[in-house]
Order: structure tokens, then C-alpha cells, then sequence
């Protein structure tokens, strides 16, 4: 068992809990009330950006009620101005400075029994498939829900952050993560959070500096990613976190894909973990492009200014965005290099516009050196980092337009309903298909065991004819029961069949 630090830790968890929203970086615990902007759909909605669809979701795990909410961060030090922030812990101790290689502030809603029992029903079996055999999984963090691509491409961004970090590096308290997408034209299912072109899992083990342990030093795997946080510098609690990392899938306009995002502690349930997702940062795109630049230029090369004639002249009337992100390699200060970020997306966006593109068309953004998607650790890899980065997204317009277009057959419209699932029997997940009444201003799906235990709870955005993936991965088998609720009424129930393999 590890020695927490805990008897300073208590004092400092309170002070933070009064200090955090004086702090640049600052969390929001989710407020309960539906309308509010801090409610849990507002939190999820916020994540969505150009060319996606969100279509309904659930928090199907948590390690207490403080495990998840929002993130704000007034300097962007990661990268990431605000989204959402999922945890093994607590949310509320992480606005405080580090001040310790080790866990200088515990950082999970209850400090009393940290390292002690163990919840062994805390854990998430999902992730376990990730790991060595008979490791086991503790106070684990899991949202799902389903998004509707209107482009061939998905994508967002992310940091991993650990109070692993540094001296457990190598150790088999190596706290998972991941991102699960299943859908059209994935076998099975696919974790995307992976070092960036490789298919290696992000983990304490594979992103680091090494270990500081004197006995059991380890060699840096994968440090071009990394950032330590041992001196504080980031303004919040983890010793050690990743670079901004971008999730990259290709997918099928149009289709419904099921995601989870899962965290959890791994061999034990202290010095937590955390993901923080990038607002926005959720969209789809048809074509990527990267306009690369010399060292400490600003300048668009003659060579590049061919490719952004044809595609201004191919987009100016489209109807999705250009989106342009600004990026650098680590050779120079880190304001000098946002700076330097914002002025090679600012000049592509400013030749795209005298071409006839609309700026309403363009949203512009800029990461300095957060966010390198080669290693800087090189020349080669450097210069792939000198880039403005272009995403053209899909259009949301064409996808109402193909709900508009759907036949409603059969479907009384006068009401909202529960359809039918397909597959039944299933094995793993089924589809659960439901008509919404437009006017409905809340609706959700609640599903039960035969004793009548509540399994999952789906909350539904989408009005119209929509569908909701319910993954049973985790559920032993048998017969479970879907009720629909629309503003407080039952709207119908039907049996699914769940055939475990």
C-alpha cells in the first residue's frame, strides 16, 4: 500500500475549495437544475463544435458527485480555455497550485479512507480489457453518448493529468483512461486516446519524464508530450499531465456513433487522475489540410497559396466552417510562440477572406507549442509542427435536412412513443429507436432490471424521430426493461433481450 500524504492535505482541500474561484484556472460543479447554464446538458453541449450533432446521453458511473463538471482556464496554459473535466476523485482541490512531487493535495471528495478499503464495485470492467491480467480498476468516471458526424473525419482534443506522476512511472499504478467509439465501420469497438501516430494507449506509463524513484528509476517514453507540473507552473493540483492531444476517427456522414469516456484508478484508489476535454473541440471534418511555415515565420510560402486559391474558391459558399488553428514547435518562449501561432492563422485566415471567403465562414484559433502532433525532439518533427492546421466541417443544415426527409410511416405524431430495439435478442448493445414530440421540453429513457433496479438513465436532446445506442457490455444477461418518459408521463416501455456471450 502507498503512504498518502494526507494530514496537510485535509487543511489545503478546504482552503482550496474557498480559493478556487479567485484562481485562473477554476471548476464548476454541474448545478442540478435542468434550466441552469451549469446544468449537466449545457456541460455536454458545450463540448460539441462544428459539423456534430448531439443526440442524447448518460453518466453511467461515477466516484462521487464531485467527480466530473467544468473546467475554466483564464491563460489557456494547456492550451484549452475551458470544457469539461472527468476525475478518479474530486473536482474541487484541483484549482490549487502543485506544491509537491507527491500528492500535495488530495484531491477526491472524501479524504477520510483514501488508501484504505476499497470499493470493489467502483471500477469500470470496460477498461480492465486494457490492462495486464487480474488488474482491477477503482473509482471510475464514465460518460456516454451518441453523436451524429455530418463529415467523414471525427475529432477533439484532451490533457491527461495524474498525481501518478513522477514516481509511479513504470509501476502498476498506471491509472487508465480512455475513449471508446463504436458505430458504422468500426470492428467492435476502438479506444482513440493513443500517442499521437502510433496505436500505443496515453497513460502515466507511456507519456512521461521517466521515474524519480532513486530505486527503480525508468527510462522517458514519449516526453516531446509531456508536461511536468512538480513546480506548479500550470496553476492546478496534477504532478504531471500531457500536452494537448487530439482524438482523430474516421467515420460515415450522417451515422449514429456511441463514444464512452471512461477514467479510473488502476491497482488502488489513491493519488487520482483526471481528463480534461476541450470545449468545442468535438467536430467533424471532409477534408484536412497543413500549411507549414519556416522557423519564427509568419509568412504563407508561394507553394501553399495554390492550395488556398482552390480551396477558397471550392468553399466560399459552403455552408459548414474553415476552421484554423495556429500551432508551433517548443524552440522559444511560450508566449513568444502563441503569439507566433495566432499570427500564421490570422494571415491564412486574412488570404482566404481577400480570395472572396466569408469571416463568418472561418473561426480561427491558436495553440502556440501546446499542441504538437510530431516529436520536437527532432528537426523533422519540428518542422511538421510549424503549421497552421485547416479543417473544413460538415454542414448541420444538411443533416436536419435529412430528418426533415425521413419517413414518419406508422409513427403516430400526435404523441411521443418508444418504438422498437434492434437487434432483439442482442449481444453487447442494441439500438433503441423513439419519436419526440417537438414540444416536449424534457424527455428521457430509464432502464431497468426485472427487480425493477434502475440500470442506466438516458437523457434524449434530439426531437423528431431519433435513436439512442444502449451499450450492455458491462450487464450480466437477461431481460431489461426501457420505459420513456416525456415531461414526467410514461410514453411506452418495451422488452430488450440481452444474450451475453
Amino acid at each position: 500500500m502507498r503512504k498518502l500524504y494526507v494530514s496537510a492535505s485535509c487543511i489545503l482541500f478546504s482552503l482550496a475549495l474557498s480559493a478556487q474561484y479567485a484562481a485562473d484556472f477554476r471548476v464548476f460543479k454541474p448545478d442540478a437544475n435542468p434550466n441552469s447554464q451549469l446544468s449537466i446538458q449545457k456541460l455536454l453541449q458545450s463540448m460539441i463544435g462544428d459539423g456534430v450533432v448531439l443526440k442524447n446521453y448518460s453518466i453511467t458511473k461515477t466516484s462521487s458527485d464531485e467527480a466530473f463538471g467544468f473546467f475554466e482556464d483564464k491563460k489557456a496554459r494547456l492550451g484549452m480555455k475551458k470544457g469539461l473535466v472527468m476525475t478518479t476523485g474530486g473536482i474541487a482541490g484541483l484549482s490549487s497550485k502543485n506544491t509537491s512531487g507527491s500528492t500535495s493535495n488530495n484531491t477526491h471528495a472524501n479524504a477520510e479512507g483514501r488508501g484504505g478499503k476499497l470499493d470493489e464495485n467502483s471500477g469500470y470492467p470496460e477498461l480492465e480489457k486494457f490492462l495486464d491480467r487480474n488488474k482491477k480498476t477503482y473509482d471510475a468516471c464514465v460518460i456516454e453518448f451518441d453523436v451524429v458526424p455530418t463529415a467523414d473525419s471525427l475529432s477533439f482534443n484532451y490533457v491527461f493529468g495524474s498525481e501518478e506522476y513522477d514516481e509511479y512511472v513504470g509501476s502498476d499504478y498506471n491509472d487508465i483512461f480512455a475513449f471508446i467509439i463504436s458505430g458504422k465501420g468500426i470492428e467492435k469497438e476502438q479506444n482513440l486516446a493513443v500517442v499521437p501516430n502510433t496505436k500505443i494507449p496515453v497513460s502515466v506509463n507511456n507519456i512521461n519524464n521517466g521515474s524519480n524513484n532513486s530505486y527503480d528509476r525508468k527510462e522517458a517514453k514519449n516526453s516531446t508530450f509531456y508536461v511536468s507540473n512538480i513546480d506548479g507552473h500550470v496553476g492546478l493540483e496534477y504532478d504531471g499531465l500531457t500536452k494537448l492531444m487530439e482524438i482523430r476517427q474516421v467515420v460515415v456522414p450522417y451515422e449514429t456513433y456511441h463514444i464512452k469516456l471512461a477514467i479510473a484508478d488502476v491497482q488502488d484508489n489513491a493519488f487520482d487522475s483526471g481528463v480534461l476535454l476541450e470545449g468545442r473541440s468535438v467536430v467533424s471534418y471532409e477534408k484536412r489540410y497543413n500549411v507549414l511555415f519556416g522557423k519564427n515565420d509568419q509568412k504563407i510560402d508561394e507553394a501553399y497559396k495554390n492550395l488556398l486559391d482552390a480551396l477558397a474558391t471550392q468553399y466560399k459558399n459552403y455552408g459548414g466552417k474553415i476552421l484554423l488553428t495556429g500551432h508551433t514547435d517548443n524552440e522559444g518562449g511560450e508566449d513568444f510562440n502563441q503569439e507566433l501561432s495566432c499570427g500564421r492563422a490570422n494571415n491564412v485566415s486574412a488570404y482566404l477572406q481577400s480570395k472572396g471567403v466569408s469571416v463568418n465562414n472561418i473561426v480561427v484559433d491558436c495553440k502556440g507549442e501546446t499542441m504538437p502532433a510530431y516529436d520536437n525532439t527532432n528537426e523533422k518533427g519540428k518542422i511538421l509542427n510549424r503549421r497552421v492546421e485547416l479543417k473544413i466541417t460538415g454542414d448541420n443544415a444538411t443533416y436536419a435536412t435529412k430528418k426533415g426527409a425521413e419517413s414518419l410511416t406508422g409513427i403516430d405524431q400526435q404523441k411521443s412513443s418508444l418504438l422498437k430495439n434492434y437487434p432483439n435478442p442482442f449481444i453487447g448493445s442494441t439500438t433503441i429507436d423513439a419519436f419526440i414530440l417537438e414540444s416536449a421540453k424534457e424527455a428521457h429513457i430509464i432502464v431497468t432490471d426485472l427487480t425493477g433496479k434502475t440500470i442506466k438513465t438516458i437523457y434524449l436532446l434530439e426531437r423528431g424521430k431519433t435513436s439512442v445506442v444502449f451499450d450492455a457490455n458491462t450487464l450480466s444477461e437477461g431481460i431489461y426493461v426501457a420505459s420513456l418518459f416525456t415531461d414526467g408521463a410514461v410514453s411506452g416501455s418495451i422488452k430488450m433481450i440481452n444474450n451475453k456471450q
